[in-house]
């Protein structure tokens, strides 16, 4: 009898650790996924740039009285190479940089692109050819940390408003797991006490874009890729219908657009040819921007960190041949 009670008495003995060991470790959960979400310096400085944009579309909404406004989005090849002043200049109508990263997903750089667009309005997808394809991630960790609080697209609607995420309890879940890989990341941040992310808000222009200060040009110098039967593929042909329908109902045009990348001068004939053949695709299902550059650029001195991104003067360069190519698409109508 009394050996009985001691068994009893021991089993409820070892069934305490385990309930505050799972406790907290569940706990231990959910101070991670606070400090992904609110400590994540990529994600921060993303929010920023977009309350600064969603300021900026209000105001050219106001100086635009009646006329259309010009709305370019797409990934950091938008944010660093459009001047919004320079289309306003070239094209005579109110211009708007609403470009984010290529990591956020193309479903959320659309979305981004046209959630202040109104009826009459002009919207140009500035979209590097790399993340518009099949397999390519429709939505990201970053782009889901930034929609959760819902504070991007509450002044507008977009063309995904509701059909952003395939799974959206376990995509969003699984964002706010921050890794390994992100805590140590970030504690060699905060050990070495530099800036906790590569772009600060203080290196935004006035006209919206941004920018970053480099020693010299340290850019990827691509050679030749084929890119035409990305934008052949069934679901990348589904998705331009569904932005051509988002369109018409919506009385809005939408562009597409090639952005300046750097390639090696060997290849830029056949890149621009390849270009081409890529954009003939998308004009299947949705009206395309080109300029004599199609995309492909021979000079690294135009581009900072990244082949995609430009200078102050690479930016000038393709801004306006930008406003040139839409006042021509505008003019043929």
């Amino acid at each position: 009898m009394s050996a009985n009670i001691t068994t009893k008495s021991h089993l409820k003995r070892k069934r305490w650790p385990w309930f505050v060991t799972l406790s907290a470790a569940f706990v231990m959960w959910l101070v991670s996924c606070c400090i992904s979400y609110y400590g994540d310096p990529e994600a921060i400085f993303w929010r920023q740039v977009f309350e600064d944009q969603n300021k900026r579309a209000h105001a050219a909404r106001i100086k635009a009285d009646d006329k259309p406004i010009i709305f370019v989005g797409g990934g950091s090849s938008c944010s660093f190479s459009i001047h919004a002043d320079v289309l306003t200049e070239t094209t005579g109508l109110q211009a708007v940089n609403l470009g984010g990263s290529a990591g956020m997903g193309y479903r959320f750089l659309i979305d981004l692109a046209t959630r202040h667009a109104k009826r009459g309005d002009i919207v140009i997808l500035h979209l590097e050819p790399e993340i518009f394809q099949e397999h390519s991630k429709k939505t990201s960790p970053l782009g889901i940390k930034i929609d959760l609080p819902s504070g991007v697209f509450q002044n507008g609607h977009g063309a995904y408003l509701g059909n952003l995420y395939e799974e959206p309890i376990k995509e969003k879940i699984k964002a706010l797991k921050p890794g390994a890989q992100f805590f140590g990341v970030l504690a060699a941040k905060v050990a070495r006490r530099g800036p906790m992310y590569r772009y600060q808000i203080n290196e935004i222009r006035e006209n919206g874009s941004l920018s970053i200060k480099v020693a010299e040009p340290n850019t990827d110098i691509e050679p030749f890729k084929e890119m035409t039967s990305w934008a052949k593929t069934k679901g990348i042909q589904s998705e331009l219908e569904w932005l051509a329908q988002y369109a018409q109902e919506n009385d809005i045009q939408i562009f597409f657009t090639l952005p300046w990348e750097s390639y090696r001068n060997e290849a830029l004939e056949k890149q621009r040819a390849e270009h081409a053949r890529y954009l003939d695709e998308i004009e299947k299902k949705l009206p395309v921007l080109r300029d004599e550059m199609m995309g492909a650029v021979g000079d690294n001195s135009l581009f900072l960190d990244s082949g995609f991104h430009m200078t102050t003067k690479g930016g000038l360069l393709r801004s306006r041949a930008l406003g040139e190519s839409l006042n021509f698409a505008l003019s043929t109508q």
